[in-house]
């Protein structure tokens, strides 16, 4: 995964990516923080999620049990869980996924590609949860 926190990183990211979908995305994340009058980072990281990476490590550099419910506890897939996640939505074969855990709106954002290798339990969650299925998925 590559947790992009700085505008340094946001630039190396923007620099070296390839992926068309994603480098729009993160300009448009870029564009909304500048909008609302905050810089990459200050609200939390923006984590761009590879095949490979686990939950737990996810989990960990979010700072977000992604796979626990922050207010009941219920862990998926247990029937009752439900994402604590502010929103889940799909485009282009990405999802983004925004936690808010402050009341200032701090929290983190997650770009994870719908494509194999992508960890089980985190594509499960996002697959039954997200707003909208995603529109083509990236092999």
């Amino acid at each position: 995964m590559e947790i992009i926190d700085t505008p340094a990183a946001m630039a190396n990211a923007l620099a070296t990516y390839i992926n068309p979908s994603l480098r729009r995305r993160l300009a448009r994340y870029g564009k909304r923080l500048d909008e609302a009058g905050c810089g990459v980072g200050e609200l939390g990281p923006l984590l761009v999620i590879v095949a490979g990476d686990q939950l737990e490590a996810i989990e960990q550099a979010a700072g977000i049990p992604i796979a626990t419910n922050l207010v009941d506890g219920a862990r998926f897939p247990d029937p009752a869980y439900v994402p604590s996640w502010e929103y889940c939505e799909a485009d282009q074969g990405w999802y983004e996924v925004a936690y808010v855990t402050s009341d200032d709106g701090s929290g983190a954002v997650l770009l994870i590609p719908d494509r194999d290798g992508i960890d089980p339990t985190l594509i499960a969650i996002i697959r039954a949860f997200a707003d909208v299925p995603a529109s083509s998925a990236v092999k």
